[in-house]
């Protein structure tokens, strides 16, 4: 199974879905090659939920260093929030591997 996929939700939005408890720190190199880009967004739904820390933010330095930041999630547009939902609801056995409530897995699978 992946680590993580990768959308581009329009011409100016794109952002990342973490799909394992992998460590993210441990696929920055991959993600920055992947990426092509200074920063990306992370939906890390599959193991925060809908908490406050679901969402953060990559920023690549030149002298390969990373910095993170949390995103609040007023911020980030609906269509990414849909688009992490519908991929879940599409592909079960990853939300079945997480670690998320029961409550929360019955959520997404309803709507």
């Amino acid at each position: 199974m992946k680590n993580y996929e990768i959308f581009k939700i329009n011409e100016y939005e794109s952002y990342l879905l973490l799909l394992s408890n992998e460590d993210i720190y441990y696929l920055y190199d991959e993600i920055r090659t992947k990426t092509n880009g200074e920063k990306i967004l992370v939906d890390m739904f599959f193991r925060n939920g809908f908490s406050f820390n679901r969402f953060i933010e990559l920023i690549f330095n030149d002298d390969n260093q990373v910095t993170t930041r949390v995103i609040n999630p007023r911020y980030v547009s609906e269509p990414i929030k849909e688009n992490t939902h519908e991929y879940f609801k599409n592909n079960r056995e990853y939300l079945e591997k997480s670690t998320l409530s029961k409550s929360i897995k019955a959520f997404v699978y309803s709507n």
